[in-house]
């Protein structure tokens, strides 16, 4: 064991408030860890402060985005056809039509296939009667959300008010560090932002009961309490987040907020209402519609209760089916065909990361704590490891590279596991269950491992420039390959005194599709990699998939990579092939 004494280094902000343990062994633990971590990192001779904050996970989340989704299994996405099938009844005596969705036959469900499947089904259907075969209503339920903990609210308020996870945090400290109240002074608006927890205090829960038995009515008060299962993982020093008195409602200090403090304080206050309040009650009804040997469906939800629908709705809850002619269908009720609708669809590539998404699965696979789910996210995209487009978030050139090389040399580090594991451990020693000197033994040995192996590997990396064949217009010097923070760049070797540049155009040997010039790789101004002409901006030709100079057999179109095979760039057309291998 490394016995060397350096001093530790403690990260700013917040990425330190999970090693806030009081336990002077697990504190002992954790210097031990950052000074072992910064000795391997000065082994390497890599300015690592600029790559990776130890410590803090973002090397061990860039790399879980990599192994979760990587871009190479959504590329690789081949979508398949299907179908969907409508058909417009007339119900006798309405004025409206009826629309019922194609289900299969009576026992089993279908999936249509292709439009070849779709013209058969529609040939077998087009003399056929339609009658209703069974008509079933009943009553669910909707449970009232739990109150937010710090992962459900970066996650609802991204949905809901399209906040990144900084943000959230920011000018959510802002209301629970206090804002100034007309006629109260500055007053903290809400509880501690940083909590798994989603328990409520006594006090708080018998004041929420009460101002909804007031407000609302005895019938929408909840019964009980509700709280969220025990988890390990949870760690209740806080109660969930929520508005400090309920009858500080957003109406009453709108005027005393910004508008994102309004917006976020608004979630919170009506998340916490509806979490004390009754679930809501629908009445549902489900016809099955016969046609010959197949079956149609029709159904609708009508709200009976609306319970703590009445102060809450999730931004992405599904919404209710609602048909009114379902009310009016009996069993004896004559229906007449209309016309048919059928709608050709294709399926979806996995689903890139976005923040939202990032911070749920954080949570459910123990990475990090509440106070560093929006810090390590900032960092990753601050320092380039990840880009943000739209909603997406994508893993970067730099991020690869990042990611390359940590999985190389310090493998147990960036492992998904390690950061839940080793507080799990932490936990066990200040609950006393773990000997802290066995953590040691096992954990100590793996790092002293990849210090050696970084300081033989690593030491003498060395990245020299490419020299092109392109001429410097200005100085006649063979342009070399440069890297900027958008990725490769021309420029000229002569630097200071010759400052040339241009962007480097990577060309695939793949004339283009659309004017025949070749097709070069580019980069979004976030740093996302496409194909696209050579020629642009006067030829507008662009790929997200890598294209092949090899013609569609089918369609004549060109066509893309995707994983080992090749695939036609028209969707219609569908066709696909396996990539031969050279020998």
């Amino acid at each position: 064991m490394n016995t060397k004494k350096t001093e530790v280094i403690q990260p700013e902000g917040n990425y330190y408030d999970k090693y806030h343990s009081t336990n002077p062994i697990v504190k002992w633990m954790m210097k031990g860890f950052m000074n072992s971590i910064r000795e391997l990192l000065e082994a390497t001779e890599i300015r690592f402060q600029q790559v990776c904050e130890t410590g803090c996970g973002e090397g061990e989340i860039t790399s879980f985005i990599k192994k979760l989704y990587p871009e190479a299994e959504i590329d690789a996405f081949i979508p398949e056809e299907y179908w969907s099938l409508d058909a417009q009844l007339k119900v006798k005596g309405e004025k409206r039509p009826l629309t019922a969705k194609f289900y299969g036959t009576e026992k089993k469900k279908m999936t249509i296939h292709s439009k070849e499947e779709m013209d058969e089904i529609l040939k077998k259907l087009e003399n056929e009667e339609f009658q209703i075969i069974d008509i079933k209503n009943s009553e669910r339920t909707r449970k009232a959300p739990l109150p937010f903990t710090t992962s459900t609210l970066q996650q609802e308020a991204a949905k809901a008010l399209n906040f990144g996870t900084q943000k959230t945090m920011r000018i959510a400290q802002q209301l629970y560090e206090g804002v100034d109240i007309k006629g109260n002074g500055t007053v903290g608006v809400i509880t501690y932002l940083r909590t798994d927890s989603t328990r409520i205090s006594e006090e708080a829960d018998a004041a929420a009961r009460s101002y909804i038995a007031e407000t609302y009515g005895e019938a929408y008060v909840a019964e009980g309490t509700k709280t969220k299962s025990a988890d390990k993982k949870i760690q209740d020093a806080h109660e969930a987040i929520r508005p400090t008195d309920i009858t500080r409602t957003p109406a009453a200090i709108k005027d005393s907020l910004s508008r994102d403090q309004f917006r976020l304080y608004q979630l919170i206050w009506k998340r916490f209402t509806a979490s004390r309040m009754q679930p809501a009650k629908y009445e549902t009804t489900a016809v099955k519609i016969g046609a010959g040997e197949y079956c149609f469906t029709v159904s609708t939800a009508r709200v009976a209760f609306d319970g703590f629908r009445s102060v809450y709705v999730e931004a992405e809850e599904e919404k209710e089916e609602s048909n009114v002619l379902v009310g009016h269908l009996s069993m004896d009720s004559v229906l007449t065909k209309e016309e048919f609708d059928p709608k050709q669809h294709f399926t979806q590539p996995p689903a890139h990361y976005t923040e939202a998404s990032l911070v749920k699965t954080m949570e459910e696979l123990g990475i990090g704590r509440p106070s560093t789910y929006a810090p390590t996210i900032s960092l990753i995209l601050g320092r380039r490891y990840i880009t943000k487009e739209g909603k997406n978030l994508y893993l970067t050139e730099i991020g690869e590279v990042v990611n390359n090389i940590m999985k190389q040399s310090f493998p147990s580090i960036v492992d998904v596991h390690f950061t839940a594991n080793m507080e799990g451990l932490l936990d066990m020693v200040e609950e006393g269950k773990v000997p802290w000197k066995e953590v040691i033994r096992n954990f100590y040995p793996d790092l002293e491992e990849a210090v050696e192996i970084a300081e033989k590997e690593l030491e003498e990396v060395k990245i020299e420039d490419e020299v092109t064949d392109v001429i410097c217009e200005e100085c006649g010097r063979n342009m070399v390959i440069k890297y900027g923070p958008h990725g490769k760049f021309l420029a000229c070797p002569g630097f200071p005194e010759c400052r040339n540049t241009k962007p480097y155009l990577e060309k695939i040997g793949v004339p283009c599709p659309v004017c025949g010039k070749e097709v070069v790789i580019r980069k979004t101004k976030k740093g996302r990699k496409y194909y696209g002409c050579e020629d642009n901006p006067e030829c507008e030709f662009m790929s997200w998939q890598k294209p092949s100079s090899k013609k569609c057999p089918e369609c004549g179109g060109y066509m893309v990579e995707k994983g080992n095979k090749l695939v036609c760039a028209d969707e219609k057309c569908g066709y696909v092939e396996t990539i031969k291998k050279e020998d």
